[in-house]
């Protein structure tokens, strides 16, 4: 007979969270990634545009353009705070997928090291039988040796 988990159908369904979690994480952090990226774009945007402004000023642009330049960059640092408060929810939101994911690990592992202790308690109480048996053809053939 072979060995046989009890609690088979309960670890697959751990091992089917943990990979749903696992995706979850990922897609997190994903996003995270994303957001910091476009962060980081708009942030060498409004350097490079307030340097662009200066070289301008200084070759005599016009007035109204720089006005438009100042006002269209004032826009863009809103757009920045927006985004600052998107990355940190988005953050919040890859703490929680890493929490429930590392609970998920836990749980499957508690599932797969039970498993595994009783595996090897079966394969020892398998070899226990089997030198039993072994024990008790070796004493039958000197008992039968014995009396011929």
């Amino acid at each position: 007979m072979s060995f046989r988990f009890a609690l088979a159908p309960l670890l697959r369904l751990r091992q089917s969270i943990e990979r749903q979690r696992t995706l979850a994480l990922q897609e997190a952090l994903l996003q995270v990634a994303r957001a910091r990226e476009t962060l980081a774009g708009l942030e060498r945007f409004l350097a490079d545009s307030a340097l662009a402004d200066a070289h301008s000023l200084a070759a005599g642009r016009r007035a109204a353009e720089l006005q438009f330049a100042t006002l269209l960059r004032e826009q863009l640092r809103q757009f920045r705070l927006q985004l600052q408060e998107e990355v940190r929810r988005l953050e919040e939101v890859r703490q929680r997928a890493q929490q429930a994911y590392e609970q998920a690990f836990r749980e499957r592992e508690v599932l797969e090291t039970l498993r595994a202790r009783q595996r090897r308690e079966y394969q020892l109480e398998q070899a226990r039988h089997e030198q039993q048996q072994l024990d008790a053809v070796y004493l039958l053939q000197r008992w039968r040796n014995r009396k011929a």
